[in-house]
């Protein structure tokens, strides 16, 4: 498990909420508090779809929407003139779909693994993340979750956004 303090959180809040760095990212919760607190389950009704849409979503493995869709509901609570009181979002990648969101991955380093995590955490004014992983079997071999960290890492630095060791 890889945990991150953000240094400038302004600079990475303008990449989640106003750029497009993190669209792509398969949304599996948020929560932000405010005056309330606003809760998402990002998990896809494919109910909803038509049958054709369904079809791509299987196809895809899509279970949870994209942030690129939720994003403007969590900036319409966030804005203002108070910040938040806390906010947690967590992005849920399965092995299919990592390599599509982290180029420099390749899915079958990940054959391992159930799921892959990045949670976002924003309380007392520190911004925090931290990366996840569930395996499929219980291993005491860390490859997988050390190549996720490193995938991690990497996207940061490439996205130029500041990270202090915890």
């Amino acid at each position: 498990m890889l945990a991150l303090k953000i240094s400038e959180i302004k600079g990475f809040m303008n990449q989640l909420l106003i750029g497009n760095t993190f669209d792509f990212f398969p949304t599996a919760d948020v929560s932000i508090t405010t005056f309330n607190t606003f809760t998402i389950n990002g998990t896809l009704n494919k109910d909803f779809f038509d049958t054709d849409t369904q079809d791509i979503l299987t196809q895809n493995g899509s279970v949870y929407s994209q942030w690129k869709e939720i994003k403007p509901f969590c900036f319409s609570v966030i804005r203002g003139k108070r910040t938040p009181l806390q906010f947690r979002i967590i992005f849920q990648f399965t092995p299919q779909l990592i390599s599509s969101v982290f180029p420099m991955t390749r899915t079958e380093d990940f054959s391992d693994a159930s799921s892959l995590s990045l949670n976002i955490q924003y309380k007392s004014n520190t911004l925090l993340c931290t990366s996840g992983i569930s395996q499929k079997i219980f291993s005491l071999d860390k490859h997988t979750e050390q190549l996720w960290d490193a995938a991690v890492q990497k996207f940061f630095n490439d996205q130029n956004i500041s990270y202090e060791f915890l």
